[in-house]
């Protein structure tokens, strides 16, 4: 059982967090011809797969949270309607695109803080509080990506979501295991900078690089081979 208290999302935010990821993922699900129940579960996936991790591999503090509410699985069966009774259109909304980035950006870190929250309360020593705080922030973007049979972006170059994650994952642990800051104050500070990071990545496109010296086998990888 947790014996401290921790740092939670706001439920705004976290119920608009969880929608919108319900949407990208319902979308994703729709472009690739998924019936109804493909559509669900890959929604799901999308926006809890992080959580449901945390709480079933590490946690382990009774039922995932969630399902001790039903408030997660009604925003996303609400996401997947919206895209079942307006498809195409959902995606096309003036902003959507950069208001999923945008929420991805805080999310990051946001759910980085909750799942290390939760780990530290946990009595989870640091380094698995770090892996604990990775998993919650960017694990249901691998669920995701494993279940549709793709690779997973986290493998791949781009504009530092992941080092971003873990960039704030290490900020977290140092201000409050070093400088002995609170949890919440730590914690906002953490979301402020992987947002800050993200946000500048994107807009100058800084991103991650294979190692050149194996860039003889860059196409085999692709083509699932290793020579």
């Amino acid at each position: 059982m947790m014996h401290a208290r921790v740092f939670l999302l706001p439920p705004f935010f976290d119920y608009s967090a969880t929608f919108l990821w319900a949407i990208s993922g319902a979308v994703l699900g729709a472009r690739r011809g998924y019936a109804i129940l493909g559509i669900i579960t890959i929604a799901l996936v999308s926006s809890t797969g992080g959580g449901l991790l945390r709480d079933g591999l590490f946690i382990q503090d009774g039922p995932p949270v969630l399902v001790r509410t039903p408030i997660y699985l009604w925003l996303i069966a609400a996401a997947v309607l919206i895209v079942m009774l307006f498809g195409g259109r959902v995606e096309r909304l003036p902003g959507f695109a950069k208001g999923i980035v945008l929420i991805d950006a805080l999310g990051l870190g946001a759910y980085a803080v909750v799942g290390m929250g939760r780990a530290l309360a946990a009595g989870i020593s640091l380094p698995g509080v770090v892996v604990v705080g990775m998993v919650n922030a960017v694990g249901g973007g691998i669920l995701r990506d494993v279940l549709i049979n793709a690779e997973p972006d986290m493998f791949k170059p781009g504009t530092l979501d992941q080092a971003s994650a873990l960039a704030g994952c290490l900020l977290f642990l140092g201000l409050t295991q070093a400088l002995g800051l609170a949890q919440f104050w730590a914690a906002w500070i953490t979301i402020a900078a992987v947002f800050g990071l993200r946000v500048l990545a994107i807009r100058f496109r800084i991103e991650s690089r294979p190692l050149r010296d194996f860039r003889a086998y860059w196409g085999g990888a692709a083509n699932g081979k290793d020579e």
